[in-house]
């Protein structure tokens, strides 16, 4: 994992601690979104803030249960690189 894959991934963990309740000990990079409880409704939402967060379209139909939290970072910066953002462009400020 790079380091903009961790600072994804930092943005992701800190929105599931703040929206979710999910304590930081549980967001692990390894964390899959079963393990998390994350239903469907939950997964949409963090690929449509995701996506608003960091301008980019993030299908929602990517996500599964089985995702991890760093395969999702991945499916971001990915998109990113995908669109032409360099990636280490600043995101967004929501």
């Amino acid at each position: 994992m790079d380091a903009q894959d961790q600072d994804t991934l930092a943005y992701i963990t800190s929105f599931l601690r703040e929206t979710f309740g999910l304590p930081a000990e549980r967001l692990t990079a390894e964390a899959t979104f079963a393990s998390l409880r994350l239903d469907s409704i939950a997964q949409v939402e963090l690929f449509v803030t995701l996506s608003d967060h960091y301008a980019i379209h993030l299908d929602d139909s990517l996500a599964s249960e089985q995702l991890t939290l760093s395969a999702t970072a991945e499916l971001v910066d990915s998109e990113r690189a995908r669109a032409g953002e360099s990636v280490s462009a600043a995101p967004s400020q929501n």
